[in-house]
């Protein structure tokens, strides 16, 4: 699917390939300009400190220059996939998860196979542009093993202990931040980058791995309105927004989406986890629809 947009010169991809190529387009100046981006991203989301930031990313060339940043990024692959295989589904009860979300994971996974180029694919595309958003770092080197160093066991003795610390700093400093706050980073980082569907609802599947927390006993009722929510936002801006309409559903979600947990009866603004599958849900029907017009 793909959306042109005249009024900032935002295109939204047809798929993660195209994401990816576009960022193999760009040149050193736009990929400075990134980098400061994310770290002005990060520091002004979660306090994190600036100067700190660039400190981890000299340290990360000097690791990447003696040639032992392989076996970090093999490593927080390994982790990463462990954190996404344990994630707390929604629970919309009875032990039943809503079908469409299930449709949605699988999907997700089978579009994420397909290679790239020999060297990349899509799933390392994907996880990449998350971990660069959470870590403040542009490049791939960079950015994936700062997710390495997050994510790794720390064993006794570690040289790189004290990355460790910072890295984890960094991600835990994003679990601090206000709902508002998070997802109009996430507005602005894809509007940024003009992301596809596809790569937008992998970073769903990872801000649901990474900040559980705060679960909501949902009726499958109650999820399928709320993901409706979301796609009629999407399909609303596109007649109406002057921008990537995608980025919408971001705004949407920083206003909060509310719910009624079925066991307790009270009503609350959706948690972090449990927001960003319904936006995954959403992305997914949007994708699906696209593909059968």
């Amino acid at each position: 699917m793909r959306t042109f947009t005249p009024g900032d010169r935002l295109e939204e991809h047809a798929s993660t390939f195209d994401d990816h190529g576009e960022d193999r387009r760009k040149n050193a100046l736009d990929l400075e300009r990134e980098q400061s981006a994310s770290m002005r991203r990060v520091t002004e989301a979660t306090g994190a400190s600036a100067h700190e930031l660039r400190q981890l990313m000299q340290r990360l060339r000097d690791i990447d220059l003696s040639g032992s940043s392989a076996g970090i990024v093999a490593q927080g692959h390994i982790e990463a996939d462990r954190m996404q295989s344990g994630m707390a589904a929604l629970d919309l009860g009875d032990g039943n998860v809503a079908e469409q979300r299930g449709d949605a994971v699988q999907s997700i996974d089978f579009w994420l196979l397909e290679p790239l180029d020999p060297a990349h694919d899509k799933k390392w595309y994907a996880r990449w542009k998350f971990w660069s958003f959470i870590l403040g770092a542009a490049g791939p080197e960079a950015a994936l093993t700062l997710q390495g160093l997050a994510l790794r066991p720390t064993e006794p003795g570690d040289t790189h202990a004290d990355l460790v610390a910072k890295a984890r700093k960094v991600l835990e400093s994003w679990r601090r931040t206000s709902e508002p706050l998070f997802w109009a980073a996430v507005e602005c980082y894809v509007r940024q980058q003009s992301f596809s569907l596809e790569t937008q609802a992998y970073l769903m599947h990872c801000i649901a791995s990474v900040f559980t927390g705060d679960p909501m006993k949902l009726s499958n009722e109650q999820s399928e309105q709320l993901a409706a929510v979301l796609a009629d936002t999407y399909c609303d801006a596109l007649g109406t927004s002057a921008s990537m309409p995608s980025a919408d559903i971001y705004r949407r979600l920083s206003q909060g989406l509310k719910a009624t947990d079925r066991e307790t009866g009270l009503a609350r603004n959706l948690g972090r986890s449990d927001a960003a599958q319904i936006a995954m849900t959403a992305l997914f029907s949007v994708i699906e629809f696209s593909r059968l017009r």
